[in-house]
This record gives structure tokens, sequence and C-alpha cells, in this order.
């Protein structure tokens, strides 16, 4: 008797949830208005005439520019029941051969200090962080003198309370030049559909600070300047970023061990490249690409050290895992919530709607998991659904996700990739398809 062919995979009201969620977790437009503002006053702070730092700010060559997960375009909401934005800025310096290694976060600190409406100002192991109602903004003195070739690296400084501080080479500026190019700009259909969630969704917690950050507002809407922060990325492989860093982000709230750093969760995102059939399969397969990288390294009891593609001296994770062995419990940790997130993932497609809320509240937080109820109502009110019909069909199919591939040395760039998908063996199927 012949075998039954597989059922055609069908993840289109999972894809429709995981998209409002990674609407509701960013940056809203609005908020991005405030956040271009907020490094925009960074700058003319920094610059100020009074500026301990303007002496070593080089005219035409230094930068104050947005750095990670803004740059990336992958920013969500941190915290467990706090709303809040982290976002990271870089201000390039000519750091004087006489100073210490402690002392560019010294006079960084004392630059930033007063900063114009900052609820508090701290001075940090490798960066000064400002902090703002439902926003962290963490600065990061780079030393250029030495004009290293390359995208713009330097080295910034890791200065701990305790024990001796040292440089760290880094490349925040080519690291998004490279990111950027492996993602490209998104495809036009998901772009079309994540526009559409946004205006559903999309909502905005950041709050102006004072008069003079409403004019700076008002200023660049009448005329428009450059732009502090790049623009966003509306492709698939950032997206599924950002609920991986949620799903994370929650896991490690209340554990004693360190998270893995976001730098090298986009590194990896950015290898695995583009998984073709929609946002369910992206996120599924990159949680298991980085489990798999993760039970490699397990198996050989060797630990991940990524190198940032731009400048491979540049280690994106230096400080995590822990050495061996402590590191076996940091990385089968995280592979552990990794692997939890994709049986999660392929329990709820084969779930009801209100089977996969449920699972959302667990995932990635019951606020967003009940804000995701609404819009759904919403929605169906407008498309004249009764209520009774909002609990609509599960998905049905295999979860697919990447072949595997070989790992990569530290020193070489990795190309470009747009991986298509194997089957992976539901639970009974021994027919080897």
């Amino acid at each position: 008797m012949a075998t039954a062919p597989a059922p055609k995979l069908d993840t289109s009201t999972l894809d429709e949830i995981l998209l409002d969620l990674a609407v509701l977790i960013e940056l809203s437009p609005y908020d991005r208005e405030i956040a271009e503002n907020r490094y925009r006053r960074l700058k003319e702070y920094v610059e100020r005439s009074s500026s301990p730092l303007r002496p070593y700010l080089v005219d035409g060559e230094s930068l104050i520019y947005a750095q990670g997960s803004v740059a990336t375009s992958t920013t969500i909401l941190s915290g467990d029941n706090d709303d809040r934005f982290d976002v990271d800025a870089i201000v390039e310096i000519d750091v004087p051969s006489h100073w210490s290694e402690n002392e560019p976060l010294d006079q960084l600190f004392e630059t930033l200090k007063n900063f114009p409406g900052a609820v508090e100002v701290i001075r940090c192991t490798r960066c000064v962080q400002i902090r703002f109602a439902f926003m962290h903004m963490d600065v990061t003195i780079m030393d250029r003198r030495q004009r290293l070739s390359g995208e713009r690296p330097g080295h910034i400084f890791h200065s701990p309370d305790t024990g001796p501080a040292y440089r760290v080479a880094s490349n925040p500026w080519g690291f998004t030049v490279w990111f950027r190019a492996q993602v490209g700009i998104g495809e036009r259909l998901f772009e079309q559909r994540l526009k559409a969630a946004r205006k559903a969704a999309s909502v905005s917690r950041l709050t102006l600070l004072d008069e003079a950050e409403r004019r700076i507002l008002a200023d660049a809407e009448q005329v428009p300047l450059p732009p502090m922060i790049p623009s966003r990325i509306d492709a698939q492989e950032a997206v599924a970023l950002k609920l991986l860093k949620r799903y994370l982000n929650l896991r490690y709230t209340r554990s004693r061990l360190k998270r893995p750093p976001s730098i090298w969760l986009t590194k990896l995102t950015g290898d695995m490249g583009l998984i073709e059939g929609g946002l369910t399969l992206q996120l599924y397969a990159l949680a298991k690409f980085i489990s798999d990288n993760l039970r490699k390294h397990l198996a050989h009891q060797t630990v991940p050290r990524e190198a940032n593609p731009s400048y491979p001296p540049d280690k994106i994770n230096d400080r995590w895992p822990r050495p061996w062995p402590e590191a076996e419990v940091d990385m089968r940790t995280l592979a552990d919530h990794l692997d939890q997130l994709a049986d999660a993932i392929e329990e709820m497609n084969r779930s009801s709607q209100s089977a996969i809320l449920s699972k959302i509240d667990d995932l990635f937080g019951e606020r967003f998991g009940q804000e995701e109820r609404r819009i759904l109502k919403d929605r169906y009110d407008r498309r004249g659904t009764s209520g009774r019909d909002l609990l609509i069909k599960p998905g049905s199919g295999t979860i697919y996700a990447p072949a595997v591939v070989g790992s990569q040395t530290e020193a070489q760039p990795i190309p470009r990739h747009r991986f298509h998908p194997v089957r992976l063996p539901s639970k009974g199927d021994v027919s080897g398809g």
C-alpha cells in the first residue's frame, strides 16, 4: 500500500499571531522618533563647550552613532513586567596616550552625569548607562586614535570596579553593515504583512522628557536631518530574532545564569539566513540552528567563540559562555530553552487559536497574550466574523528546519546564504522521508 503524502504545511494562523506579537514588543514609529531625538541630544551634549570629552573629539573624524540592536533594527522590550527599551550608542574619540585604561569611562561618566531629563546615570563595566522612563541608553567610548583599517574599528574599555582594566577590540559599525547586508531589506509580501500588523498592533511607550526635546522633534519634522538611527529592517530574519530575544529574556529574568549576548544571537541569525515559508518556520529554524550549534560544542567540550565578520579581532561573545567546565551549564541551559521553544512552536501549529494564545502567555508574557486577544477580536470584528468563529483552524503539516551548515573559522566572514528547508520526521514517522 502506498504511503500517504505528508500534509501540506500550513502556518498561516501562527504566522499572523507571531507577527502581531513582534510588533507589540518593538519600538513603535513614534518611539523611534523619540529615540532618534535622544541620540541627537546625546551628540549635542557630548559636543557642548563644557564637555570634558570635547577636546578629544576630532572634527571630521569622530562620530557619535547608534549601535547594537537599534542599529540592526532588532530592539525589543526588555524586562518582565516593566516596559523598557535598551539602546546603545558609541562615542568615538582619540584617547590620549597617557590616559589609564579606566580614564575613558571615567571621563565619559563626568560628561554624561547631569544629562538632561535622565532619571539616573550609572558608570558600568564597559559603558555609561543613561536611564530614562521606559528606556536606557548604554553609551560606550571607542578609541580610534590608531585609525585601524576597516569600517571604523577601534578599542573599547573594560573597566570593572575591581580587577585590572583593559582594552577590547571592537567594530560595531562594521558589524551593523555586515548584518544589514546579510538580511537585506526583506521580501515585499512579508513587508506588507508587517506594515499591516504595525497599523493594527503598534503601541507607543516613550514620552518626551521636556520642552527642549519637544523642540528638537519639531525642528526635525520641519527640516529633515540626517538620521541618527538606521532605517528599519522589515526582513523575516530580523523579526524572528526579536521574538527569540523576547522569549529568552523571560527565561533568564529570574535565573542566576548570565543570558547569552544579543550580538551573538544576531550573528547566528545572519549566518543562518532566510528560511522560505513564513515567520513560524523562521523562528523554529533559528531556535534549532542555535541549539544544534551548542549541542555540538557540548559533545566536544568546546565553547563557541564567534568573531565579528567585519573585524575578526573583535570577539563578540568573549564573556559568554564561561570557560569549561562552567560553560557546560551555560550552553546546556540555553540549548534546552531553545529546544523547548521549537517544541512549543510545533505544538502551537497543531493547536486551535485559543490554545496558541495560552501558550503565548507562557512563552512571551501574559500581558502580550492578553493584548493579542484584543487585537484578534478587533480584527475579526472588522472582517464581520462572529465571536464564535474567532477560533480559526489550526495549522497542519510538518515543521521544517534548515540544512545543517558546517562551522566557519573565526577569521572568515560568512557569505550570504538562503537555506532551503528539509523535512524533520514527526513522531511515528518511519518512512525516512
